[in-house]
């Protein structure tokens, strides 16, 4: 079967939101060092509980690196320990690449859409060490977001009601 010969004559596929170029422009003003200090700093505090009870220890020492495509910017950084995620110098070779789009990004935190499908669709790509990027993922699908604590919970949920609104507008 042939996906493309079997779709209806003007059939388009939904598009997924981009950062307009306007709007990733400053973005790509800041150095990644500097965006990689307030990533550091977001996940330190979203992330504290399970900092402290040393849940990120199968990524210590290990560089990641999530560029999102859209805003043209990219985060490096690793987790240290009890002292939690710390930039990396951007001189280190990641371990783990992972990139998307902003949209799908929060497709992805807010679980609007299944990781799997983002995944195999390459819509979020991973590269480098797939084993990790594996107990990654693994690891965010099994969070429950509700019981995270802190202000994880309605982040997401306004973020998700964002989403929903701009599709509702775009409808």
């Amino acid at each position: 079967m042939n996906p493309i010969a079997d779709t209806p004559a003007g059939f388009q596929a939904p598009r997924r939101p981009t950062l307009p170029t306007p709007l990733a422009l400053p973005l790509k003003l800041i150095p990644t060092p500097v965006h990689s200090i307030a990533l550091t700093t977001a996940l330190n505090v979203l992330f504290a509980t399970h900092i402290r009870e040393g849940d990120f220890e199968f990524l210590r020492d290990r560089t990641l690196l999530v560029q999102v495509r859209d805003a043209k910017v990219e985060y490096r950084f690793r987790y240290a320990g009890p002292a939690g995620f710390v930039p990396s110098a951007t001189a280190q070779p990641p371990d783990l690449s992972i990139s998307g789009t902003i949209y799908d990004f929060l497709a992805l935190a807010t679980r609007r859409e299944d990781s799997d499908t983002l995944f195999f669709n390459r819509r979020v790509v991973m590269e480098g060490d797939t084993a990790l990027g594996l107990e990654l993922k693994n690891w965010l699908d099994g969070l429950d977001l509700e019981t995270a604590g802190g202000p994880l919970p309605p982040m997401l949920r306004a973020t998700n009601r964002l989403m929903s609104a701009y599709e509702r507008f775009k409808a």
